[in-house]
């Protein structure tokens, strides 16, 4: 059986950090034989709650029409998600909070057997308030209700790149960091599907 691995590149950039950080790790579980997908937001209609009457809460389906839903199965189906996110601004990118609030008018299955790794790219040093999106990002990964395999914060702007424009999968120590993440993880999904 073939380990599965999604990385959610939860940016508004269509090729920056996140994007490369994300296609880098997948690029090196597939040569561990892992079956790999990456899904960056930047690809997908992702339309935050609006304009109804709570027909989630009500167990009805939802009246917006866009890919949350199809995304939210892909991220049930595999065992080893990997989400890379970034500040912006002090907080999770709108795009991750209207993916989130969304996942209320849909019923996840067990995701007792899978794992989760977060890497969240923050700036303490240039946004007021970056402590929150590694806060919140972490209250989310409880809630759903996977195991945690690692939970990264890496400050884009600590490194030679200097900036958040991108470059920075080709700092060393990066690379390092990446490399701990992403053989954990394999490990214990492994390990978990044996």
């Amino acid at each position: 059986m073939v380990l599965k691995a999604l990385a959610l590149v939860v940016s508004a950039r269509k090729h920056g950090n996140c994007f490369d950080i994300g296609s880098y790790i997948l690029e090196q579980l597939k040569e561990k034989g892992v079956g790999t997908e990456l899904i960056n937001f930047w690809d997908y209609q992702i339309t935050p709650c609006q304009y109804c009457e709570y027909e989630c809460l009500q167990k009805q389906l939802c009246p917006i029409e866009d890919d949350v839903e199809a995304i939210w199965k892909k991220v049930w189906e595999t065992e080893l998600l990997f989400l890379v996110i970034p500040n912006y601004g002090g907080m999770p990118p709108a795009l991750w909070v209207a993916f989130s609030q969304r996942a209320q008018s849909l019923k996840a299955p067990s995701q007792d057997k899978s794992f989760i790794s977060a890497i969240v790219l923050a700036s303490p040093n240039t946004a007021s308030g970056a402590q929150w999106t590694p806060s919140m990002i972490s209250d989310e990964i409880k809630w759903m209700g996977r195991k945690v395999a690692c939970f990264e914060v890496i400050n884009n702007n600590g490194y030679e790149c200097g900036n958040s424009y991108g470059g920075l999968i080709k700092e060393v120590e990066v690379k390092k960091r990446l490399a701990f993440i992403i053989d954990r993880s394999f490990r214990l999904a492994y390990s978990a599907k044996i």
